[in-house]
């Protein structure tokens, strides 16, 4: 007995069908799971914070104590960017790092720190101290 014959007498259809279908459902689960993992990273690389919710860091406690009421444009001008930016480092205190400046900054919802802190250093506003922590000097 050959062919098709054979094939019917064997369970051959229904064994080419189950295996068809683990083969689908596996790459069905495969696609799945690849088009979640920018979760799961998401999860692994902010695992601190998910882990150390009931602890308050400064950032924290910075946020909590500072209300600023931020306009609608921010300033283009250095001196009034300076002047939004002022309270935040004063909360930081003396000296600080910039790491902490732009936590704090874009937790506040300022818009776009990395230029903002580039553009005060640029001013000479923020003052490099030495081994990355800086002074602010604004008149």
């Amino acid at each position: 007995m050959y062919g098709f014959e054979a094939i019917a007498a064997h369970n051959g259809w229904s064994t080419a069908i189950v295996g068809a279908s683990i083969v689908f459902s596996g790459l069905v689960i495969l696609s799945l799971a690849i088009s979640q993992l920018h979760k799961l990273l998401t999860v692994w690389e902010n695992k601190g914070t998910f882990f150390n919710r009931n602890k308050r860091t400064s950032v924290n406690s910075t946020e909590e104590v500072l209300d600023l009421n931020l306009p609608g444009r921010f300033p283009s001008d250095i001196n009034e960017a300076a002047r939004l930016y002022h309270p935040l480092v004063e909360k930081l205190g003396q000296p600080f790092q910039l790491v902490q400046l732009y936590e704090v900054s874009r937790k506040k919802g300022f818009p776009h720190p990395h230029l903002t802190i580039s553009l005060l250093r640029q001013a000479k506003v923020l003052v490099p101290e030495g081994d990355g922590v800086f002074i602010w000097h604004h008149p």
